[in-house]
């Protein structure tokens, strides 16, 4: 028993001398925090080299080598969702010019761009000015010179003629219709409605070009060996072939996750989405049967962007850990509340990057053991072993007498 427990601290002390030695390789320093708050740092190409595909090697430390939590998030495709404000009519009314005067409130004070008028079906055209104000007393022209064509909607009695103008946040917006002394438009209704989103038809970026040696080999297949000069994100990877007219053909993608499996046909985009992957060198097979081979003219890698958020304090130097084959991946409560993040964020620069010299850095892993008590347990074990190995010696002691 007394054996056993020696054997324990002693591989628990050797343990704890080997965790002291892991160490992250490489550092990137940001640029200075100005306010507290949230912060987005984009995922580069060239960031992404020194990062495993799982993001288990990336910590972010501030100046006293303490570990910040943060979270990774994709840049998913996003489309325009347009929201609905109903404006109040405060004034409607026919002037003594046979204008119409159209008063409408902006409660919210947000900033518009269009108005939407619900106006029953009427066959004419008509000119319009708007203007804005704040009080409802002084009024400024937006534009002018508008003119609401003739629509109509046969499946209701009413349609929608939307005005464009400049940006504008009045609480109140005056929209004048000449009527040139005909009776008016019957306007029903007011919105306002705005983009809430931009649209993002591609939420990749574009890898540094990799070199690329094709054989077509006598067993009617064709291999392609794909070489990047550092080890890059891979999300999508676009083939352009030199059309020889129709064909279709079975693709491998071979690296050390495995083999994936696509099809490339006339016709269509040469592009495969598929598991991230960060290989230097790896392999695309094609399966040409009994037809000539094709000839690739040009391999585009991508990967899908991403964003690295975290919570920053003003006056604190930050910098990012990478690296590190022995980290692992870290665990933050910040996950659970990245709905609570704000959409927009101001971005964080990286300002340079560095290798880190293990023999004297003092950066090390929070989940490893620090050296400045790293002595007094080495101390603590000692006078352990050294109190077990007496009570041993006594024991046995006592056996022999």
């Amino acid at each position: 028993m007394q054996q056993r427990s020696n054997s324990l601290l002693i591989c628990l002390l050797l343990g704890c001398c080997a965790a002291g030695a892991q160490q992250f390789n490489e550092k990137a320093n940001l640029q200075p925090v100005t306010a507290t708050g949230f912060y987005s740092i984009n995922m580069s190409p060239h960031l992404s080299s020194y990062i495993a595909v799982d993001f288990r090697d990336l910590r972010i430390t501030d100046g006293k080598n303490k570990f910040i939590p943060y979270l990774v998030i994709s840049k998913q495709p996003s489309f325009p969702r347009h929201q609905y404000d109903k404006l109040p009519i405060v004034r409607h009314e026919l002037n003594d010019n046979g204008r119409s005067v159209l008063i409408i409130k902006n409660e919210r004070r947000i900033q518009i761009s269009s108005v939407a008028l619900l106006i029953r079906n009427a066959a004419v055209n008509r000119n319009a000015t708007i203007s804005g104000s704040d009080d409802s007393l002084h009024w400024f022209i937006i534009t002018e010179n508008i003119n609401l064509k003739e629509q109509t909607v046969a499946e209701a009695d009413r349609y929608i003629q939307t005005i464009e103008f400049p940006t504008s946040s009045y609480t109140f917006f005056k929209i004048v219709i000449d009527n040139r002394r005909n009776n008016p438009l019957n306007v029903i209704e007011a919105r306002s409605y705005t983009d809430q989103e931009q649209v993002q038809t591609n939420p990749y970026v574009v890898d540094p070009s990799p070199s690329f040696i094709q054989t077509d080999s006598s067993d009617n297949n064709t291999y392609i060996k794909v070489h990047q000069n550092a080890a890059y994100h891979i999300n999508r990877i676009a083939l352009q072939i030199e059309n020889p007219g129709f064909y279709e053909r079975n693709v491998d993608i071979i690296n050390t996750s495995g083999t994936t499996g696509f099809t490339i046909r006339s016709g269509s985009n040469s592009r495969f989405d598929l598991p991230t992957f960060n290989d230097t060198s790896w392999f695309i097979k094609i399966y040409n049967g009994d037809n000539p081979p094709l000839k690739i003219n040009s391999i585009t890698l991508e990967q899908e962007m991403k964003k690295i958020i975290t919570y920053l304090q003003a006056g604190n130097t930050y910098h990012l850990l990478m690296h590190d084959a022995a980290a692992i991946k870290p665990v933050y409560d910040l996950q659970q509340f990245k709905d609570s993040i704000p959409k927009i964020l101001p971005q964080l620069e990286i300002g340079s990057f560095e290798k880190i010299d293990i023999k004297s850095s003092a950066v090390k892993n929070k989940l490893f053991i620090s050296s400045a008590w790293l002595w007094p347990l080495i101390i603590v074990v000692l006078v352990t072993l050294g109190f077990i190995t007496y009570r041993l010696t006594k024991e046995m002691n006592k056996e022999t007498g």
